[in-house]
């Protein structure tokens, strides 16, 4: 018994390391990315609407991939929440892009977690796939000239300077 309960422990600790190291994976750009154009997307919200960067032109965006799953991704959300304004002063839109899970599942987590965005759906992960991410949760800033000025796995301190505002 005590050595199957030791098996078990291993396993778990094994599939806990491979959970957490894709949870957060690093996103960061290689050099040849950083300032190349924002691939377009065009993307549906969990209300049904459609929403695509090029709505955005010619402002400052920040698109911030998570997924439900992710326990980094639920500390990250009211980190957004609580700086909502300061980044809307600071001409930053930012989209909420969950990363491959269903409406249903992505509705029922913001409503538990009092989400207050309406959060886009890149279900197939084509989005996630363009924009190289590799690990939830990933931010990445574009400049309001549409070019990819930062990727990560945190909200950089210096995002002001990285946009240019």
């Amino acid at each position: 018994m005590k050595k199957m309960m030791k098996c078990v422990a291993v396993v778990l600790s094994v599939l806990f390391l491979f959970s957490s190291s894709y949870c957060m994976a690093s996103a960061t750009l290689d050099s040849a990315s950083q300032n190349a154009l924002a691939p377009a997307f065009s993307l549906k919200t969990m209300k049904g609407n459609t929403v695509a960067l090029s709505d955005m032109k010619g402002k400052n965006v920040l698109l911030f991939f998570f997924a439900t799953w992710c326990p980094w991704c639920r500390k990250k959300i009211p980190d957004l929440v609580k700086n909502e304004a300061r980044y809307k002063k600071d001409n930053l839109e930012f989209l909420l892009i969950d990363a491959g899970e269903s409406q249903a599942k992505v509705s029922s987590f913001a409503e538990k977690q009092d989400v207050p965005f309406d959060i886009l759906l890149d279900q197939d992960m084509k989005v996630s796939q363009d924009y190289d991410v590799v690990g939830v949760p990933t931010f990445v800033l574009i400049s309001k000239d549409g070019r990819i000025v930062y990727s990560g796995n945190e909200m950089p301190a210096d995002y002001r300077k990285l946009i240019g505002d």
